[in-house]
């Protein structure tokens, strides 16, 4: 059985746009080459969103706020037992689990890496995302 997941992004006339993808599992890179040939519009690059712009990520096991403080990375993120209450941390990107990293990059089917206090948080795989309109300054 498959999971459908998304993308939801805001469009100009106020609807949500949804990528599709039918991959519950990660699509583990087998190489460099695999990694680098990944078809990566099933994400979203949090250096091309507004700050303070919220997003809503569910996880196969967690809902995560996010709040982009700037285009490095930095996040206001709450959700799961790292973060229950808001926390400044780090988004390094999405992984496979292994030692690749798409950069700040949301990606469906991927798992999330955070930094926090010198420590790597990495999530269950991503499955839905949906981009929110901008929240006020934490």
């Amino acid at each position: 059985m498959s999971v459908k997941s998304h993308i939801h992004r805001p469009h100009p006339t106020g609807r949500a746009r949804q990528a599709r993808s039918t991959s519950e599992r990660p699509c583990v890179a087998t190489s460099l080459d695999a990694w680098v040939a990944r078809d990566w519009s099933q994400s979203v690059h949090v250096g091309s969103l507004e700050e303070f712009q919220q997003i809503h990520v569910c996880t196969r096991n967690t809902l995560y706020e996010l709040i982009v403080l700037n285009r490095c990375g930095d996040v206001r993120v709450r959700g799961g037992r790292y973060f229950p209450d808001w926390t400044a941390a780090r988004f390094a990107g999405s992984t496979a689990g292994g030692s690749f990293l798409k950069r700040l990059a949301l990606t469906l089917g991927l798992q999330l890496e955070f930094e926090l206090d010198q420590r790597r948080i990495i999530t269950s795989p991503v499955r839905t995302v949906t981009i929110l309109q901008k929240a006020l300054p934490v």
